[in-house]
């Protein structure tokens, strides 16, 4: 009896009928009441109905029968992760290696601590035989960290056990972006699947087009990406760049702003935001935006200074920034002009 009520569980679930899935694992409980594997069905198919406090509630039975029943522990993880409760997941995800000691549980405790902003946190753990997706982790920790050098090494490292791994590809190319190294971004697409429910890779495929200077296809994937994301701050931003390359100010002033609206902290979107108004010679605009202690920031308020004729003042700001970067030439070039303009040459 019990048998048939399980097939017929299993059955209703995989075709979605969920809460006539529900009332058959519950029948099959009355047989075996101590069953933990039906309470994690039920539990699950609550979670799969939005119903994270009723799963909530199996969870706990199974638990206080088996606290190390690893599936339960990882369907709490996934509910935590869906309330956004990440420091909760975090532990539960520990608590799951403890028990477990498989690499594979280690790696969801580093997505975690990456998506936490917890970067030096992930090579604090002793690893025997890393995993390509342990290095793909790291990897993401040294990028988030602008530590892009060593992030393509861990990279390179993981493609040495999988050439053609799609997340260490897309990775190896937002590194290679991010330091300005384009020409190896086009080089990469051929290796690219092309997947159009990951937003991450369509963003790719936009900066990238943009680069090439197909305007129309960047702008295509980026919307692309904003509608399987729309909260994503980053998006906003490299859309409000091709329209801002493409001569488009006013949608670009509209798209920076989003994204500064979406994560006011980031102080790039207020410098790009500013540099875009220092081109329209709104200058009191663009200072509003410049934040300080950002050295590109502080380098467009000594050339707004100049082009508004106080050349002494950005001459003295122009030495300050020369003994943080004394060899940049866009300083060199406005230490020139005004050098000349003073006769100090």
């Amino acid at each position: 009896m019990i048998k048939d009520l399980l097939q017929e569980g299993f059955l209703l679930k995989n075709r979605g009928h969920y809460k006539h899935a529900i009332e058959v694992f519950y029948k099959a409980l009355e047989e075996d009441n101590d069953s933990t594997e039906l309470l994690l069905e039920i539990a699950d198919l609550y979670y799969k109905m939005h119903n994270e406090e009723k799963a909530l509630s199996y969870i706990e039975q199974i638990l206080n029968k088996n606290p190390e029943h690893i599936e339960a522990l990882k369907l709490l993880k996934q509910i935590f992760i869906s309330k956004n409760a990440f420091d909760r997941a975090e532990q539960t995800a520990k608590n799951i290696y403890c028990i477990s000691q498989n690499v594979n549980d280690l790696v969801e405790i580093f997505k975690l601590l990456n998506l936490q902003g917890k970067f030096d946190e992930v090579f604090e753990y002793q690893i025997g035989n890393p995993n390509i997706y342990i290095y793909l982790e790291q990897a993401k920790a040294l990028y988030y960290k602008k530590d892009f050098k060593q992030s393509e090494e861990i990279l390179k490292k993981a493609l040495n056990m999988d050439s053609e791994n799609q997340e260490v590809l897309l990775t190896l190319g937002q590194v290679y972006y991010a330091q300005n190294q384009k020409d190896k971004c086009v080089e990469l697409l051929p290796q690219l699947i092309q997947d159009d429910e990951n937003p991450d890779l369509l963003n790719f495929y936009g900066a990238v087009s943009s680069y090439c200077g197909d305007f129309k296809a960047a702008k295509n994937y980026v919307l692309r990406a904003i509608k399987l994301r729309p909260k994503n701050d980053e998006y906003y931003f490299n859309l409000a760049n091709i329209y801002y390359k493409q001569g488009d100010v006013a949608y670009a002033k509209q798209y920076y702003n989003h994204a500064i609206s979406l994560n006011p902290e980031n102080r790039n979107y207020h410098f790009a935001l500013a540099n875009l108004y220092y081109s329209e010679k709104h200058y009191k605009r663009a200072l509003e935006e410049l934040q300080d202690n950002f050295f590109e920031a502080d380098l467009l308020k000594a050339i707004i200074l100049y082009d508004t004729g106080y050349l002494a003042l950005a001459r003295k700001e122009l030495n300050k920034l020369a003994e943080e970067q004394a060899n940049n030439p866009i300083l060199l070039d406005y230490k020139e002009r005004i050098n000349n303009e003073l006769g100090l040459n």
